[in-house]
């Protein structure tokens, strides 16, 4: 299946895939919402993104560059801007994901805390014989191994993709772009 998931793409003389992007001016590679901005402060065009983010998770670890085909003719400078915005934003995302990745390690540390209490306050009612006190004593365990699992999960499970997002857009933000008429 891989394979043919390549063979959609062109190759260079040195066996890089070879994402293609046409338009016809470089003022559609962004969005409109903030066209009183530099093109290096602006935000890509999320159509754009979404295309490079799905071509780039599709070849997986393969070495590729990105050639926009331009029907207008660019200038020298309107390249070094393109290259550095496609840098700035990628690096951006990059940053944006860290960001969820802190959070991530913040909230397990807050229900690790939250279960660890729990589970105490549960060991100490657990003494109490009465039928109430044993009742709240395992209602407490269940709630601090739940709030326990939580932070496992995030840990476990929701790290993962989180990582893969970074180093997907670290990749992105560090290819070799090119341009053809």
């Amino acid at each position: 299946m891989k394979k043919n998931i390549l063979d959609r793409y062109d190759r260079t003389s040195n066996n890089e895939l070879i994402i293609n992007v046409s338009t016809n001016k470089f003022e559609n590679l962004y969005d409109n919402f903030d066209m009183n901005s530099s093109f290096l402060k602006k935000d890509l065009s999320q159509q754009l993104v979404d295309y490079i983010i799905e071509s780039v998770s599709e070849i997986s670890n393969e070495n590729f560059i990105i050639k926009f085909f331009l029907k207008e003719k660019v200038e020298q400078k309107d390249i070094l801007q393109i290259k550095k915005s496609f840098n700035i934003y990628f690096n951006y995302l990059e940053e944006l994901e860290k960001k969820k990745m802190k959070e991530q390690i913040k909230n397990s540390s807050i229900f690790i805390l939250i279960g660890i209490f729990f589970i105490g306050l549960s060991i100490l009612t657990e003494e109490n014989q009465e039928l109430t006190y044993r009742i709240i004593s395992e209602g407490l365990m269940v709630a601090g191994w739940v709030s326990m699992w939580e932070a496992m999960a995030i840990l476990l499970i929701k790290w993962l993709p989180l990582t893969k997002k970074l180093k997907l857009f670290k990749k992105i933000s560090l290819a070799k772009i090119e341009f053809e008429k």
